[in-house]
């Protein structure tokens, strides 16, 4: 089976690429050595402090215990040490897990799928940014002392090119700029860069989704047809969320969005929540009451994965084989549970496998005749074959690597590091800005808000608020080096006011096809993506005479550019300086 080949490393220099995948759940790191003219090696680091079976695991815990001062007394793999969960209990350490679901934004109001189960609260002395850090400073750590130790004179070697290296950090589908800006601060925090431009421009992000889709292309996966035009959708099912997305096959290898990416809080612990829930019900009030996270334990690491038929039960041991109670259908120490019931644990989330995948087959641009399901969850039998019963029938094949699903998303990120295969991106909101417009009387949709009409304070004219100028439409297909611009003016009585310029960057997300003329039509379904900083100190501006005013005032004329193309939002400044564009740098600044 042909397997995708990485691009010859066209740098000038050696360097170091690190890839951190911090899952819900789990864990991982791969890196690259790239040499200049050579084709890179992708190796993922195998080997943890405290991990029993050496070489045995490429994922580790994505947990945290902290003691009273807030300090980390065992991170990663070194929660997996025999008798931890007692230690934390007797010395009141406190345990941080799922702290990556305490980034994610908030829920698209008309999404199709939706989740509401709670998140596990943060230690109380503790922000997600500053344990963010901490897991980044573990992995850099762990990376540090697998490649000393693994490669020729590897002190030596990592000693010359820590200094340089590049982080490719992976997050859902569903985040944007808000999560890789404190994503970036945790990882400045951390102490991996230093918080300068260069040190930032050594952080880049990549979507679960295409670091998936490049994994399972390098494994030899083929998609049905393997022509151009054949779409795929890539089925990246984790611990903690589901992320869903589909590409399609273009030329030279080369891959672009063909739908709008979806997330989905269904992953596999979701399914151990489910478990959870039901033997506190099915043993409370019982001697066995206590032992409910044993035996959840026990069902999340061991028995949930084996699980392949409702005709056979699934057996717990948990206690002593002394130990039994025929009525709670334990016996030996054995807690048994029917085939049925368990299919019950897993059925939300094969039912919302199945729906996101029905939605990117009815919203692609293109048809789709392939699905890719990776991720820890994707070992799952059961999960695998219900999926695959669901959506054979509509004439899609569904496929999965053979081995190594575990580090999928972290070899995937050096891969989009390395080659960029994805090439176009699909536009998840219409993005514009709320603007004043001058009052048109013969304008019927001016003419209906005659009454909000109001004098500019500058330049006296009528005009009206709250106009949404649309920049960039939602399902838009977009190329990496597509600009997208909008021309504004800014009129001021103040010349030093001219100095600097800031545009809010407003999403919509409304279910309705026609947009809203005003912001105030739906303002619920308005949300601030960013705000624009842009040095206009070099913008010559105009002076002109206001007769409603009688006063002087200032105008400069100004272009807006904004790249949605790549996996991080840039902007620009474009003004015309004696007859010639000049460009300058603008600033994106995210809300906490």
């Amino acid at each position: 089976m042909s397997t995708h080949t990485l691009k010859t490393y066209r740098g000038t220099a050696r360097r170091l690429l690190l890839a951190f995948d911090i899952g819900t759940t789990c864990s991982g790191i791969s890196y690259s050595i790239l040499e200049p003219g050579q084709i890179p090696e992708i190796r993922p680091v195998t080997r943890f402090p405290s991990q029993e079976r050496v070489g045995g695991d490429t994922k580790i815990p994505t947990v945290i215990y902290y003691d009273h001062s807030g300090k980390p007394s065992a991170i990663g793999a070194e929660t997996l040490v025999e008798g931890i969960e007692a230690d934390a209990v007797e010395k009141g350490w406190t345990k941080a897990h799922w702290f990556k679901l305490h980034l994610r934004p908030p829920p698209e109001k008309n999404s199709r799928l939706e989740d509401s189960d709670p998140v596990p609260p943060l230690p109380p002395t503790k922000t997600v940014i500053e344990v963010f850090a901490d897991y980044i400073q573990y992995l850099h750590q762990c990376s540090k002392r697998y490649i000393q130790e693994t490669h020729y004179n590897g002190p030596v070697l990592w000693e010359s090119l820590e200094h340089d290296a590049i982080y490719a950090l992976t997050h859902p589908n569903g985040w944007g700029g808000s999560q890789q800006a404190q994503m970036r601060e945790a990882a400045i925090l951390a102490g991996v860069i230093p918080d300068t431009d260069q040190g930032l421009s050594r952080i880049t992000f990549v979507t679960e989704g295409e670091a998936s889709l490049l994994f399972c292309l390098s494994s030899g996966l083929k998609i049905a047809g393997n022509k151009e035009n054949s779409g795929v959708t890539i089925i990246d099912a984790g611990g903690g969320t589901i992320d869903v997305s589909s590409y399609r096959k273009i030329n030279n290898n080369s891959f672009e969005e063909i739908t709008i990416p979806g997330c989905y809080f269904q992953g596999a612990s979701y399914v151990t929540m489910r478990a959870e829930q039901y033997m506190n019900d099915h043993l409370s009030g019982s001697r066995f009451q206590d032992d409910v996270p044993t035996i959840v334990g026990r069902f999340d690491r061991n028995t949930k994965h084996i699980f392949r038929s409702t005709d056979d039960p699934l057996h717990i041991q948990f206690a002593s084989h002394r130990e039994r109670d025929p009525e709670l259908n334990i016996r030996a120490g054995r807690l048994t549970i029917a085939g049925d019931v368990v299919a019950k644990f897993f059925e939300p989330s094969v039912s919302c496998i199945v729906e996101a995948i029905k939605v990117q087959l009815q919203e692609a641009h293109c048809p789709i005749k392939s699905v890719f399901l990776v991720g820890g969850f994707s070992a799952s039998t059961w999960l695998y074959e219900k999926v695959k019963e669901a959506i054979e029938p509509m004439g899609v094949t569904i496929s999965r690597p053979d081995s190594h699903i575990n580090k999928a998303v972290s070899n995937g990120a050096i891969s989009y590091y390395i080659d960029g295969t994805v090439k176009a991106r699909v536009s998840r909101l219409n993005y514009g800005i709320k603007v004043f417009t001058k009052y048109d009387p013969s304008n019927s949709a001016h003419k209906a808000r005659a009454h909000l009409a109001k004098p500019h304070p500058v330049h006296g004219g009528l005009v009206m608020d709250d106009k949404f100028t649309s920049i960039l439409p939602k399902n838009a297909r977009v190329k990496e080096a597509t600009e997208f611009r909008r021309h504004f003016w800014y009129c001021t009585s103040e010349m030093s006011e001219l100095k600097e310029m800031e545009d809010t960057i407003l999403g919509y997300c409304g279910a309705s096809l026609k947009l809203p003329v005003w912001t105030t039509e739906d303002p619920d379904n308005f949300s601030v993506v960013c705000t624009v900083k842009a040095d206009t100190s070099s913008v010559k501006p105009q002076v002109l005479y206001s007769e409603k005013t009688k006063a002087r005032y200032y105008k400069v004329d100004y272009d807006i550019v904004l790249l949605f193309g790549m996996t991080e939002l840039k902007a620009q400044i474009a003004y015309i300086e004696n007859g010639v564009e000049k460009r300058g740098s603008a600033q994106v600044v995210y809300e906490p």
